[in-house]
This record gives structure tokens, C-alpha cells and sequence, in this order.
């Protein structure tokens, strides 16, 4: 009998961390949390050596947040990274950090951060020889699959060619040269770090054995880009995570109706998931989906949440 693929959600905290693993044993990661170690939350690392896993097959980054990002910089440093498929190349930015840190906004000076670590994460994949590709690479129906191992794929469906990209939109602005003031500069990294979230990618994992059994990956991406995507496309799957963290911004009841999951999957740690229950109790009251928190799985610990041709998890 054949053995099914295997999604892992795992607890980072607050923050996304999800790993696709298929008979072959390929594996790709989907974003890489905050990097914060501790005894209550996972790593891929730590999730990586308990499988004996020596390398990722593929390393995907939905949008530049440290919640995402940092714990990728951990695996790219400490592991071999076949391919990755990143938001975007950065504009070159008309100043650095230590350069201009008496003058920056603390929110400035977060984005900076941000930035630089993203760089960071690219120039090591460059020194170990990993094939980058950007995701505009999977920007419209033709081109929207990553990858297929028989019949399983993994899709880009957001954001392609003509989508707006708004935080990368606010880096070119930063950049331009045209006389702007350091403040105009500043204002506008400071709205890279919300606006970061409209870009985020949706990646879709689906089984041609199980065509409504598939798995939706939400990112960050906010109501926006929900409602557009859903003019082009039928995004009903059995697994959705749900994106940022359940917050009001990216989860509302027409959405979830839209996609129809059997479970929805938060990123999110227990403590910080207290205030927002009640929004979810009114959300999930107009539909029969499960909601699941990444942070009630201890490190180690699962959960299994779907079987079928693609297996769901919670923890690892």
C-alpha cells in the first residue's frame, strides 16, 4: 500500500513552522518560526533530528516577519538546503542600520532588523549552493506548481502577477531617489512591517486521489487578499491554516464559510490565544470546522487531525 504525504504543524510558539513530507522521504518547510528556543515550544531543527533528517529538499518563506523567518536562517546554517522559493529581492536600501541608528524609529529600526536578516538568509543559501528562486517564478495558473511526486503538488496561488504587493511596494518607496526626506524614508519602513502580511504567499497541497482532502496554507495574507483570491479560484480544502494567528485582520467567518475545512489549524502559543477566543467561538458558529492551536501540542508530541492521501499533523 502506498504511504501517504505527512503535513506537520509544529509549535513555535507564536509563529508558523510546517513541514510536507512525501513517500520519498523529500521534505520542504514552510516558513520557520521566531528561532526562540524553549521547553514548551518546537523547532524544525529539533524536529529535523528526531526524524533524522540531514537536508531540506525544499525551504519555502511566505512573507518577511521574524515569526517566519529566523528560525530559516537556523536551518540554513546548519543544513543543506536543495532549493528555496523566497517573497522577493530586496531594493538596495539607501542606508543601513549602523549607519543610521541614532536617528531611527524604533519601528524603523524593527524592519531594518527584519531586512537584514532576510539577506542574511539569502547570502547563505547562495554559499552553500542552494537554487533560489523567487516566487514570482509561480506568478499565474501555467506556472503555479512547485513541485509533484505522483499525485501530490504543492501550488503558489498568492500572490501572482498583478497582485499588489503593498510592503514591497513601501521598500521601493524607501528607496526612491528623488530629494524625499530621512523622515519620508522612515515613515515608509515603518509600514513594511504591517504591510509585510498583505504579501504574504498561499500555497495549496493537493492529492489528485483526494482532490477536496487538500491542505491550504494561509501565511500572514489578510481579508484583501483572501477575497481576491477567492474570485479566481475554489480554495475548499480540508486543512486551512489559518493565517496570522487567527487575528481579526486575516480570519472572519465569510472566509472560513469559503473554504469549508474540516480543521482549522492557528499558529499560535496558549497564553496569547486567551483574548481572542471568544472572536473565534463567533467565527466557528456559522461553520463546522475544528479549530486546532499549534501551542496545545507539546515538543515531540502529535496529534493527527486527517488521514487519507495527505496524513495532517499537529506537532512532530
Amino acid at each position: 500500500m502506498r504511504r501517504p504525504a505527512q503535513v506537520r504543524f509544529l509549535n513555535v510558539g507564536w509563529g508558523d513552522a510546517h513541514l510536507i513530507r512525501l513517500p520519498s522521504g523529500a521534505v520542504t518547510l514552510i516558513d520557520g518560526g521566531d528561532g526562540i528556543a524553549g521547553p514548551d515550544r518546537d523547532h524544525p531543527l529539533s524536529w529535523m533530528d528526531r526524524e533524522g533528517v540531514s537536508r531540506l529538499d525544499w525551504m519555502i518563506l511566505t512573507h518577511i516577519h521574524e515569526d517566519h523567518l529566523n528560525g530559516l536562517l537556523d536551518v540554513a546554517r546548519r543544513r543543506q538546503v536543495a532549493r528555496a522559493v523566497l517573497p522577493y529581492e530586496l531594493p538596495p536600501l539607501p542606508f543601513a542600520l549602523p549607519d543610521a541608528a541614532d536617528g531611527l524609529t524604533a519601528g524603523a529600526a524593527r524592519v531594518l532588523r527584519m531586512l537584514a536578516a532576510y539577506e542574511e538568509l539569502v547570502r547563505l543559501l547562495r554559499e552553500q549552493g542552494t537554487d533560489i528562486r523567487w516566487r514570482s517564478a509561480y506568478g499565474s495558473a501555467g506556472h503555479a506548481v512547485l513541485w509533484e511526486e505522483e499525485d501530490c503538488a504543492l501550488a503558489h496561488l498568492y500572490p501572482w502577477a498583478g497582485d499588489p504587493q503593498p510592503g514591497l511596494d513601501a521598500l521601493r518607496e524607501a528607496v526612491r531617489e528623488d530629494g524625499q526626506s530621512f523622515e519620508s524614508r522612515l515613515a515608509a519602513l515603518e509600514a513594511f512591517f504591517s504591510l509585510s502580511n498583505d504579501d504574504s504567499s498561499v500555497y495549496r497541497l493537493a492529492s489528485a486521489a483526494d482532490p477536496a482532502g487538500g491542505v491550504l496554507f494561509g501565511g500572514d495574507q489578510v481579508i484583501a487578499g483572501w477575497e481576491r483570491l477567492l474570485r479566481r479560484a475554489d480554495l475548499r480544502s480540508k486543512v486551512w491554516k489559518v493565517p496570522h494567528h487567527g487575528l481579526e485582520d486575516a480570519f472572519q467567518a465569510g472566509i472560513l464559510s469559503a473554504i469549508a475545512p474540516e480543521h482549522g489549524v492557528i499558529p499560535i502559543c496558549l497564553d496569547r490565544s486567551l483574548p481572542l477566543r471568544e472572536n473565534w467561538d463567533r467565527i466557528q458558529a456559522s461553520s463546522d470546522a475544528v479549530l486546532h492551536l499549534t501551542g496545545s501540542c507539546a515538543p515531540g508530541d502529535s496529534v493527527r487531525l486527517a488521514d487519507g492521501p495527505i496524513e495532517v499533523w499537529i506537532g512532530g
